[in-house]
């Protein structure tokens, strides 16, 4: 008995449209199989030609609302121009939604470049549309104002628009990258919509509150938290229950497709029947909260009598049982092999064959000489093959086309093969972040106090922002922003209850002092280390070009930039004689596995084996698959050796290791013994090594002085460490998320059974699978029970560390194939697990868990294009203030951007500590994480002996403002970024670029910026020269030069005196006098003299 073959939908819908010139509108029977059939269309039409529209992804009356993704695409299709649409895919459970009024879509107001218009209109404008005003736009419906640019996000639009004003005109309009904030490109005219699907204008307001007072005219409107959001103009979570009394008219989404013909899927009016039994189950279990009175099914969404009027003059797809069948239970080759004998005996005119794999590709076109399509494929007789995303394989409704693909597809939303653009940046930029009001910091010379923002001081004729923090009895610094570098993140491991220092006592000296001397001693001990491996030589390993692009051709994938350069830096260490000793730091995720794998490939090339150790059996059998799966086109050997290992297969495999026969042996500590031969062991992988007891590291340690090794680490490392282990070990970083990977929404609840189930349902609903947390043993059972009970038609099943190797091997297994619909089990996920089809996170008892772990188990779901969903449940809103603090930090920051890092911060202590050793963790606590690491920097140069670049903060004054004025860049947190990146360049061209990316962002500077940027540029010449302090007022600039200046400064000095072609005098003091009274820009004369004594 054959298995039930693939509807050929997308095929004949293609053919229908083509040969009958018509427009279609498909309803399937849920959105997974929209999304799927969206991809097989792409086989058969432009993409221009396909239109999608995506189910919300939230349950009836949910709590929740749709991702800002989602609503995009549901926007940009009903508001598009259809005329180039010839087919639309949709599920048929959006019948059911009431859409507002057609004429809602239609944008209200459009301008162009050089439109009179000014910013107090378009902020107007923006505020009458409900939009909200914030200091950043990052999200839908969000606007802000700096300078004279206007920035907005709409949902009409792919990205946000940024407005740039010359007085009353539109000077410029550009899209940005919200995440960058950076331009994307200029565009020449945009148009104003509101922000969302439903408008909060103050009409929309009114109509609301009156038509909810008359709906729920027994509900104390006070108590109801989203009518008091709604009445404010704010969109709650959730507030879709509400949509059919906020917007005008109901209209059906058939209502936006007139003139498409109208094609239903066989089964859809059972869909749309348990569909409605859905809804009306829900309503009963919504129906009790009084505080959130929701509309009844009838009023909430459209019944099946009104849907009638649409779908009794759909026409359905019929198909008869072809004779030709492709036979699922046999391997992808065999499958091929018989349906190119079909081909060649006529069975059937043509078959197309597709990879997302081009190595699978090229291989069939040398076995099979097919022929190579591109896309869309206009039929024609032969064999053809073709790159293309995973889709099901299927035969035509005749039997007289076959498409054959060599893909698992495992889920339908797999992630485009489209380059990545240039304007996917890493978010290395976005890590430096700024101080956060009453965050603690530190000051070199003063010790530990409360960041207070930024402060205008005026002096008679200047002013200056400067650093305010506040010391013990509420002692107040201001440090001048030029000294910026002197205050850091006071960064522990625990914040509650840290004594402030004191501006009047010496306690702080002493701390330092003694900080100081550990860590020379600490420093002592890294040199130690090093001058043993320095002396030590390893194989050169290098591959030739040629087979290293096979294998890099063969990655389905497009590299982020990130991967690419951490990749270069691990090819290059290996081809020395020098010992690699190299740290890759990146998220859960982020691609590390491929970059170990390319180093993997070179050492196999070079005729060298690679060992691959991991800190769990599970870790390691997902390594095992990967490689596998990697390696699959190429000649290498690659065996698991772990505790489950049986005795007989561990010789065997020790025989085959030290005699060659294996290229690639992956294992936990159990390849940690002296059985196993390593002398041809070229290069080590080692993951988590954190993870590891003091007695596996010691024997790594001791096995490592003459062997290349890579470490992989997901906790966070500061990059500071990077600078202290120059030369001892070196770092890599891949910041950069990979491509359309949307951040986990993630929430904090009390526990109950209903979040539990909706989240369930919610996820299940979309066809995807659930994580449930839960690390007490002893408790799992009970929860499987619960969980039965709740969603009855769920497969369930339990995966702990206790269970026999072969139970977890087959449960993973099932839930990696999507048999299993639930997976109970402890903490073992955060080990490295890839399930793309797994969306939903629930962690039982979050407060039990630390920042680290929850992190990792977070990063266990939004694998793909969806929306991943994480919730904290806790058993009590009630919890002690730091366990609520890391649950509230995570909440917070679940962003894939710069507040991301913000969360580990907690985990980069961790991570610094795991690398500079439990002994230094009492120092690194009582002067905190970043000012140990430059004590421990300055430490190991001192002893290397190298001299330490002096910092020289030039105090510059030209009586007049060289400061970010607060209207052109309102957040002073943004302001104290630009000062420091300032501060720190150390080129012109350095100092240009952030004006121009401040220009961008802020519009047109005024004359206090510019001073502020001219000033700067003086800050570095007068860097170079050695001078302390430039001070000019309108008739004379005083510049006072350091006590050792350079006989080569001096002699071009005295030169220029001498030859009194600058109005130039010398005082006795180091200091010079230039009369700069006819110049209109003092800075410019004086930068002109400094230039000449360069």
């Amino acid at each position: 008995m054959l298995e039930k073959q693939h509807e050929p939908i997308a095929f004949e819908l293609a053919q229908s449209v083509k040969t009958h010139n018509h427009k279609i509108l498909y309803l399937c029977n849920s959105d997974k199989e929209a999304r799927l059939i969206k991809n097989e269309l792409k086989l058969f039409l432009d993409d221009t030609e396909i239109g999608y529209y995506p189910e919300r992804e939230i349950l009836p009356y949910d709590r929740f609302s749709t991702a800002d993704s989602i609503i995009q695409k549901r926007i940009k299709l009903l508001n598009s121009d259809k005329s180039n649409i010839k087919l639309i895919i949709t599920s048929c459970i959006n019948l059911f939604e009431k859409l507002p009024s057609k004429k809602f879509f239609v944008a209200r107001k459009s301008f162009k470049t050089n439109d009179l218009l000014t910013i107090k209109d378009l902020t107007t404008s923006l505020d009458s549309l409900n939009y909200e005003r914030t200091d950043k736009v990052n999200a839908i419906n969000q606007y802000a104002v700096r300078g004279g640019v206007v920035d907005f996000y709409s949902g009409f639009h792919l990205n946000p628009v940024r407005v740039d004003f010359f007085g009353d005109q539109i000077d410029e309009i550009r899209e940005f990258d919200p995440l960058t904030q950076n331009m994307t490109n200029k565009i020449s005219e945009f148009q104003l919509f509101s922000g969302s699907e439903v408008s909060l204008d103050d009409e929309s307001i009114g109509k609301f509150k009156k038509a909810w007072r008359n709906y729920f005219q027994n509900h104390d409107e006070r108590y109801c938290e989203i009518f008091q959001c709604l009445a404010l103009g704010k969109y709650p979570e959730g507030y879709e229950i509400y949509n059919p009394l906020i917007q005008l008219g109901d209209s059906n989404l058939m209502d936006y497709f007139s003139g498409f013909k109208l094609i239903k899927s066989h089964q859809i009016d059972q869909i749309l029947t348990s569909h409605q039994a859905f809804v009306e189950e829900r309503y009963l279990e919504e129906s009790i909260d009084s505080s959130r009175p929701i509309l009844k099914p009838e009023d909430y969404i459209f019944e099946i009598e009104d849907l009638q009027v649409y779908l009794k003059s759909a026409d359905q797809l019929s198909f008869s049982d072809s004779n030709l069948a492709i036979d699922y239970s046999k391997e992808k080759d065999i499958q091929l092999k018989e349906l190119i004998e079909k081909q060649v005996n006529g069975l059937i005119d043509t078959l197309l064959i597709t990879s997302s794999e081009q190595t699978k590709l090229d291989q069939i076109n040398k076995q099979y000489k097919t022929n190579i399509a591109s896309l869309p494929f206009a039929l024609q007789n032969g064999i053809f093959s073709c790159i293309h995303l995973p889709v099901r394989s299927f035969i035509s409704k005749n039997g007289k086309f076959a498409h054959l693909n060599l893909d698992e597809v495992m889920n339908s939303e797999i992630l485009n093969l489209e380059s990545t653009p240039a304007n996917q940046d890493s978010l290395i930029e976005k890590f430096e972040n700024p101080f956060h009001d009453d965050e603690l910091v530190i000051h070199v010379d003063y010790g530990v106090g409360i960041y207070k923002g930024l402060e205008l001081l005026k002096t008679n004729s200047s002013e200056e922002e400067y650093i305010q923090i506040e010391y013990l009895e509420k002692e107040i610094l201001y440090v001048p922003i030029r000294q910026a570098y002197l205050v850091s993140k006071f960064q522990v491991s625990q914040s509650h209850g840290v004594r402030l220092d004191s501006l009047s006592s010496a306690k702080w000296k002493i701390k330092k002092d003694k900080a100081k001397i550990k860590a020379r001693d600490h420093a002592a001990e890294l040199l130690d280390i090093e001058s043993r491996r320095s002396v030590a030589t390893s194989h050169q390993l290098i591959c030739e070009e040629k087979s290293y692009q096979e294998f890099d051709k063969d990655f389905p994938y497009v590299l982020t930039a990130d991967q690419v350069n951490c990749i270069k830096d691990i090819l290059k260490d290996m081809a020395l004689i020098k010992p690699m000793n190299r740290v890759i730091c990146g998220d859960v995720g982020f691609g590390k596995t491929e970059v170990a794998m390319r180093g993997a490939f070179v050492a196999v090339h070079s005729k060298k084996q690679v060992m691959v150790l991991a800190p769990s059996t599970v870790l390691a059998k997902q390594h095992l698959e990967s490689f596998t799966k990697r390696f699959v086109n190429f000649p290498v050997n690659i065996e698991l050796l772990t505790r489950h290992t049986s005795l007989k297969n561990k010789s065997k495999i020790y025989d085959d290791f030290k005699d060659g026969k294996i290229d690639i042996l992956i294992g936990t500590h159990a390849l940690l013994n002296h059985d196993i031969s390593l002398e041809n062991l070229g290069l080590l992988i080692i993951d988590e090594e954190h993870r590891f007891g003091i007695k596996q590291k010691e024997i790594i340690k001791s096995r490592q002085s003459t062997t290349h090794i890579l470490y992989m680490s997901a906790t966070p490392i500061p990059r500071t460490l990077n600078l202290v282990y120059s030369g001892l070990k070196d770092f890599s970083y891949l910041y950069t998320p990979p491509l359309e990977r949307l951040s986990v929404r993630t929430f904090l609840n009390t526990q109950n059974q209903q979040i539990i189930k909706n989240a369930i349902d919610r996820e299940l609903a979309r066809g995807g699978q659930v994580f449930l947390v839960q690390n007490d043993i002893s408790k799992m059972e009970g929860l499987k029970t619960q969980i039965k009970n709740l969603v009855p038609e769920a497969n369930i099943d339990i995966a702990h560390g206790k269970l026999s190797k072969k139970d977890i091997t087959n449960t993973m297994n099932g839930f990696n194939s999507n048999s299993i619909d639930i997976l109970i089990c402890t903490t073992i996920v955060e080990m490295g697990l890839d399930i793309p089809n797994a969306n939903t996170m629930i962690v039982i008892d979050a407060h039990n868990f630390g920042l680290s772990q929850l992190h990792q188990l977070r990063g266990r779901v939004g694998r793909s294009m969806r929306q991943a969903y994480c919730y904290l449940l806790i058993p009590t809103p009630d919890l002690k203030k730091a366990p609520k603090a890391k649950l509230d930090s995570l909440v917070k920051y679940s962003d894939l951007g710069s507040g991301y890092f913000i969360a580990q911060e907690d985990l980069e202590i961790r991570g610094a500590g795991d690398f500079l050793g439990v002994k230094q963790s009492g120092h690194i606590e009582a002067i905190g994480l970043s000012m140990y690491l430059s004590m421990l920097k300055n430490a190991v140069s001192d002893l290397k002996g190298h001299e330490q670049e002096k910092i020289l903060d030039t105090e510059i004054n030209f009586n007049d403002r060289a400061l970010i004025p607060d209207t052109y860049l309102p957040v002073a947190n943004e302001r104290l970024k630009i000062y420091r990146y300032l501060n720190d360049a150390k080129s012109d061209e350095e100092i240009n670029k952030i004006l121009e990316a401040l220009k961008d962002r802020c519009g047109k500077p005024n004359e206090d910026l510019l001073n502020l940027i001219e000033s700067s540029k003086l800050r570095i010449l007068a860097n170079k020269i050695g001078i302390k302090k430039i001070y000019s007022n309108l008739e004379n600039a005083m510049i006072t030069f350091n006590d050792n200046l350079t006989d080569q400064v001096y002699k071009k000095l005295i030169g220029l005196i001498q030859t009194g072609s600058a109005k130039i005098k010398l005082d006795k003091e180091n200091k010079i006098t230039l009369d700069v009274s006819e110049t209109n820009n003092k800075r410019i004369a004086v930068a002109g003299l400094l230039n000449e004594l360069i």
